[in-house]
């Protein structure tokens, strides 16, 4: 019972991770209008784990593109 229960809090902990580090990226890629260069400098990262992640959590950059 008490393993279930700390499982339990190990998802939901999880799961807020995950949803944090999602808002944190879209918010960068909104600063710079998409660029994850760019974000990747604001968030104190890699172009690369940027990508991995920005591909992990199914966010389009594009999105973030200022439109002409």
């Amino acid at each position: 019972m008490e393993a279930q229960q700390s499982n339990n809090q190990g998802d939901i902990l999880k799961s807020m991770v995950n949803d944090f580090e999602r808002t944190m990226i879209a918010s960068a890629l909104a600063r710079t209008g998409g660029n994850q260069s760019q974000a990747a400098k604001l968030l104190g990262t890699t172009k690369r784990i940027l990508t991995y992640k920005v591909r992990k959590y199914a966010i389009d950059p594009d999105e973030f593109r200022l439109k002409e």
